[in-house]
């Protein structure tokens, strides 16, 4: 993020996320199990990214907003940030018994679900995280923070108060 910025490096990571969880449509295949490794690391890069760069962007919304309110709230903002982790975590495991039952799964057929059944598991498994994860870069790409804001906020609270 130092080299391209932290939004670019967002899109990126991010990104190769999406190409994971399209990956799982063709990977998880039963004839060729280990293709099951392949889109791990790619999901995985995508989250790493994701819990690395956005606390970093909070930051900078701390400094905007000492900028605007002359007070330091770091604490607020960060609980705010890891309620709403908590929050989406907690909406995919409610969601995820919804969905289950949406696709008509059936406990009772164990491995020999409908064919139908089968397609919407999929299709949930892949294009729910594609999506949520387009979301998100919609919503960091809409941001109004640039990198080149946020180093000119930082540049005006080091002369308000002095470097740290």
């Amino acid at each position: 993020s130092t080299r391209i910025g932290k939004r670019h490096a967002f899109f990126l990571s991010i990104g190769v996320s999406i190409i994971g969880y399209g990956l799982k449509w063709v990977c998880y295949n039963p004839d060729l199990p280990w293709l099951v490794v392949v889109p791990a690391p790619l999901m995985a890069f995508g989250l790493g990214g994701l819990f690395t760069l956005v606390p970093s962007m909070v930051a900078d919304v701390v400094d905007a907003d000492e900028l605007k309110t002359r007070e330091r709230r770091e604490g607020m903002f960060g609980s705010i940030f890891w309620w709403t982790v908590k929050l989406g975590l907690s909406a995919a495991l409610a969601g995820s018994g919804y969905l289950l039952n949406a696709t008509g799964f059936d406990v009772d057929l164990g491995g020999n679900q409908t064919e139908r059944t089968i397609f919407l598991l999929r299709l949930c498994d892949a294009g729910i995280p594609m999506l949520t994860s387009a979301i998100a870069i919609w919503a960091v790409a809409t941001f109004p923070i640039t990198e080149e804001k946020a180093r000119e906020v930082r540049e005006e609270l080091e002369q308000r108060r002095g470097r740290a």
